[in-house]
This record gives C-alpha cells, structure tokens and sequence, in this order.
C-alpha cells in the first residue's frame, strides 16, 4: 500500500495519478479531496495534527509513504514563517515518527530552495543555507524527519511541471489572450517533468534507496527559455515572450537567482533517464496538455 500526502495539490495528484494503476494507493486532502478518484482512494488528513497522522496510518497500514503535502506559497511563508515551520516542518516529523511506529519506508519531497540559490548547480552533499522561510522549514523539515528515521529517502526536486500546473495554464491565459508576458533571463532553475520525478520516486521504492537526492530535470534554464520552450512545443506565439531582468524586483517577488540543482549523482543511483525542459513538453503534449 503507498500513502501520498498532500494527494490534492498540483504534484500530489500527479503523483498518484502515476502510481494509481501501478499499486494500491490512498492519496490524503486537507480541503478539497482529489478530482481524479479513479487513481486513488482519498481520506483528509490535516499533517499538523500527530493523533490524526497515527489514525490514518492506523487504517491504511501503508508499506511507503510519499510526503508531499506542506505550503509551498512562499509569500505565505515568508509572512508566517511559525506557521510554515508548524506545516513544512513540525507536519513532516508527525508523518515520519507515524512511519516509525508503523514500519513503513518514507519519501519526503524537498525543494531546491534549502540551498542559497545563488550559485546554483548544488549537489547533494553540498551544505544547504536556504535564504527563504520557505526554504527554512522544508530544510528542518529534513532534519526532524532524519532524526526520526533511519531509512528516509529525501528528494529535493524544484520548477516542477506538467498537467494543470499551475503556471503553465496562466502563461496559456496571457498568450492566448494576446498579453506580452515578462520572462525573466537571469532566474535559473532545473525545471522537473512530474511524470519523471514519479519515476524517479518509483526508482527510489523499487531499490529501496535512502538518503539525498536531487530529484530534477537535467537541464539549468532561465525562466524565459523555459517559457520558450512550452511556447514553441505547444504552438504558441512566442514574440509574446519578453525577456527581462529581474533587477529590482528580486526581494518583492522573493525570486532565487539560481536554484539549479545538480543531478548527475542521483541520476547515477536511481538508473533513470531525467528528462530536459523539451522532453518534458513532449511528454506533456502527448499526455493531452495542461
């Protein structure tokens, strides 16, 4: 049995839409259960609440635990960094202890934002000093979960997308609309299919891996090649593409200049092809979109 918390957010419907036809899976919501239900069967589960946590588990008697669920709104953090730390942190260690008492294995889903993000390229030894509360809280949730867990995978993935993401149906909106839309081109990252980083969890289960891995696309863009390229795949006019600098808009927006990941150990582990921004799109227009 796999549990995948957080089942009803962007990358945690992916997720078990993935894994749905290939194991039993229950997929946890806060507020809104999943919409796709033919994957997963869905229960609530509020992570900041340790005797509901134990109750889940109680229930369902998962082998593997996917962590997915936490406040990813970096504002929100930014602005409640105790609530952040209550969800991204304090949430992680209730699932991880519950693991523990339960004997199951446990995933935890990590960001690219641990690191500075200045330099970018961080490898996974590297020792991460996240500038964000965000950051902050997904690292301590690290922590806790390792004191808690001697058999704990932490993938630290970043710029993931791919079937209603988010962003990408707000760039379809401007495009279409005929809106020019800024594009940043000194904002880097390692943007991440979210088919492929399942697959990489996947890998993770299957050889019964522990300790860190960057969980990314194999390719360090910028914000407007990114773009770029979903317009060029998916037929969209490009020219409305503008490339900008981020000069001045940094700490409002709370943009990281370069949270590139690298992968080429982790790629080494887990024996699977991590796919470039393009392949991603491929992917995802094959699937049927955003």
């Amino acid at each position: 049995m796999l549990l995948i918390t957080g089942g009803s957010g962007f990358v945690g419907q992916n997720l078990a839409g993935y894994f749905g036809p290939r194991r039993q899976t229950v997929a946890t919501y806060l507020t809104h259960a999943p919409v796709d239900t033919a994957s997963a069967q869905s229960v609530r589960l509020d992570v900041r609440d340790a005797e509901a946590v134990f109750s889940v588990f109680e229930r369902v008697l998962p082998e593997v635990v996917i962590h997915a669920a936490g406040n990813k709104n970096l504002v929100f953090c930014e602005e409640h960094p105790d609530e952040a730390h209550r969800i991204n942190a304090l949430g992680t260690r209730n699932v991880a202890r519950a693991c523990r008492e339960f004997g199951a294995s446990m995933i935890y889903l990590s960001t690219d934002l641990v690191f500075g993000c200045v330099e970018g390229g961080y490898r996974e030894d590297d020792v991460p000093r996240p500038a964000l509360a965000y950051g902050r809280s997904k690292l301590e949730g690290e922590r806790l979960a390792l004191e808690e867990l001697n058999d704990l995978a932490v993938c630290r993935s970043g710029g993931i997308f791919g079937r209603d993401s988010p962003l990408l149906k707000w760039l379809s909106a401007e495009v279409e609309a005929g809106r020019s839309v800024e594009c940043f081109v000194d904002v880097f990252n390692t943007p991440t299919y979210v088919e492929n980083l399942a697959e990489m969890m996947d890998a993770v289960i299957r050889k019964r891996l522990v300790g860190v891995y960057h969980t990314v696309g194999r390719e360090r863009v910028s914000r407007f090649e990114f773009f770029r390229s979903y317009a060029d795949t998916f037929g969209l006019d490009a020219s409305l593409l503008s490339p900008v600098s981020s000069a001045g808009l940094k700490e409002k927006l709370l943009l990281q200049p370069d949270a590139s990941l690298s992968a080429e150990r982790t790629a080494e582990r887990l024996g699977v092809a991590f796919n470039s921004v393009a392949e991603g799109f491929v992917r995802l227009k094959a699937s049927g979109g955003v």
